[in-house]
């Protein structure tokens, strides 16, 4: 059974990272677009109260100011139309939503892998957590799934080296890994 819940709390870490990176991606994109809807309703609300004269200098290339406040309502409708399809602020929701849920899952197995104590019932409780996680969370995408792992192993050996090397250059040491990783014969499995 321990064998189970450490194989549960490495694959819910793994889904955890995963799960933060999407959310983050999700939450960028979002805030992207809702700060570009706004910049451009604020841009036509200003052509539409002001002078002719001030208009002409708020459009660009010396263009008609009519011409270039009906440009400005057509890209605002359809970045709301992109807004709506793509639901980034949802997916970025969900995505934390699931994270919550597998970062419970792999806290209570770690609780149960320090107490050493393997209870039937907690260890099947654990267990039926994460079996719920991945029933109700939202499915990590096919084509994310490798390079979140990729970040997720990063991430665990650039934390691991940072214990004995505070100082250490993230950059650097990501660079240092990657050059390691691609270049030089580290393993039995590398050709």
């Amino acid at each position: 059974m321990r064998e189970e819940i450490e194989r549960i709390r490495r694959v819910s870490d793994l889904l955890c990272t995963g799960h933060a990176v999407l959310r983050d991606r999700f939450a960028r994109r979002a805030l992207l677009l809702d700060l570009s809807v706004l910049g451009l309703s604020t841009w036509l609300v200003a052509l539409a109260f002001v002078e002719p004269r001030i208009g002409v200098r708020l459009s660009p290339f010396g263009w008609d100011s009519k011409l270039w406040a009906g440009l400005l309502a057509v890209a605002t409708f359809f970045l709301t139309v992109v807004q709506l399809k793509t639901d980034w602020k949802g997916r970025a929701d969900a995505h934390k939503r699931t994270l919550n849920i597998y970062a419970e899952v792999k806290r209570e197995a770690g609780y149960l892998l320090a107490a050493g104590d393997f209870d039937d019932a907690e260890c099947r409780r654990v267990l039926a957590r994460y079996d719920m996680a991945s029933a109700v969370g939202v499915e990590m995408p096919e084509a994310d799934f490798l390079p979140q792992k990729r970040q997720h192993k990063i991430k665990v050996a650039l934390s691991k080296h940072l214990d004995s090397h505070p100082s250490a250059s993230l950059l650097l040491t990501r660079l240092r890994f990657w050059f390691r990783d691609n270049f030089l014969k580290v393993g039995p499995d590398d050709g």
